[in-house]
């Protein structure tokens, strides 16, 4: 499974604010929570913040060491709703089929900040989910016990949110031997668990592979699809053959350097429309804008071009790939203005958008 560049910030903070406020009410304190990550309570709920893997990895280990009631990571995973999982869930919530959506989370999981390997597979009239330990975390260990919960409780949560509220797995099971809290499981997935088994698996009837979605919506599923397609191609992946790229005691640990211009360039395409400013991006960069500022210029270019660079390959795409009219198109990149985006785009291209997309 590749995993994205360890000290790229290109993740949402949604799903981690959950598991900080459900930690939170169990008596974990935030701050501990969070304590040598660079982040704070406030920075997971602005929108505009992103994190890097090395950051989830972190705190999730932080989670695992501190959780102090039973069945947290269980009922942080439940309390995960589709929508905090931005473009990637809007896209499987508005997928046609159940089937699609499943080969959708597959396609881009990359985007859904995974820290376990995630598999799928029909068995007889089981549709199995199965989870790996593809970042050699310890699949005995307590890390990789939390994240498995995690992961069960969410994609529980996920399931019910496309084909409702009453759905029941068949059966989980996991590799690891039963923890204290064995019985929760069965309390909070409604159904059997078994422990010590040769894989880590969450089982649904299959027959429902062929419900229909109440929020289909086939036009703007393939739109998401297609922005999602464009943030996938530009996160840079690093190899998970190599399970310590992301381990957070090891400092400067993962891929080579990159070029800081490519870098600041991969976090404008992460979230595109909602474009961070100069003092927003040093900051997620552990720099001054000052700094960030020279470094762009040693490498020649700077980040206004960068920034321009980025939403003119974005509109050409928009105009190719999609129906969006030019205002759609605008507002998509951050416009208030269509007239603004026309000038902008003939000053890029050398031709007006609606001449672009003729040709």
């Amino acid at each position: 499974m590749p995993v994205p560049e360890p000290d790229l910030p290109v993740h949402r903070p949604d799903k981690l604010a959950v598991l900080v406020h459900v930690l939170s009410a169990d008596g974990v304190q935030p701050a501990a929570l969070l304590r040598g990550s660079g982040l704070t309570e406030a920075a997971l709920q602005r929108a505009q913040t992103r994190l890097t893997a090395r950051q989830l990895l972190l705190v999730h280990r932080r989670a695992a060491r501190l959780a102090c009631r039973p069945g947290a990571a269980l009922r942080a995973g439940l309390r995960m709703r589709i929508t905090h999982f931005g473009l990637y869930g809007y896209a499987l919530l508005s997928s046609p089929s159940s089937r699609e959506a499943i080969e959708f989370a597959l396609r881009y999981r990359a985007l859904a900040s995974p820290l376990i390997g995630l598999d799928f597979r029909i068995e007889g009239d089981d549709a199995v989910w199965t989870f790996d330990d593809v970042l050699g975390l310890g699949a005995h260990g307590g890390l990789f016990r939390f994240l498995v919960e995690l992961q069960l409780g969410t994609l529980l949560s996920l399931h019910r949110d496309l084909l409702g509220p009453a759905l029941v797995p068949r059966r989980a099971a996991v590799c690891y031997a039963a923890p204290h809290q064995s019985q929760l499981y069965e309390a909070l997935l409604g159904c059997p668990a078994a422990f010590g088994q040769a894989r880590c698996e969450l089982r649904f009837d299959a027959g429902l592979l062929d419900a229909p979605l109440a929020w289909a919506n086939p036009v703007a599923a393939d739109l998401a699809r297609q922005t999602c397609d464009q943030l996938l191609a530009q996160m840079s992946c690093t190899d998970a053959s190599q399970p310590d790229a992301l381990d957070p005691s090891r400092p400067g640990a993962g891929s080579a350097p990159r070029a800081l211009a490519e870098r600041v360039a991969q976090r404008l395409l992460a979230t595109p429309g909602v474009f961070p400013d100069i003092e927003t991006v040093a900051g997620e960069l552990t720099i001054t804008s000052r700094t960030l500022r020279r470094q762009l210029q040693a490498e020649g270019t700077t980040f206004r071009a960068l920034l321009a660079d980025v939403r003119c390959r974005l509109a050409r795409d928009y105009l190719r790939t999609t129906g969006m009219s030019t205002e759609d198109v605008a507002a998509a990149l951050g416009y208030s203005d269509a007239a603004n985006f026309r000038h902008a785009f003939k000053r890029w291209t050398g031709e007006p958008p609606g001449r672009h997309r003729l040709r």
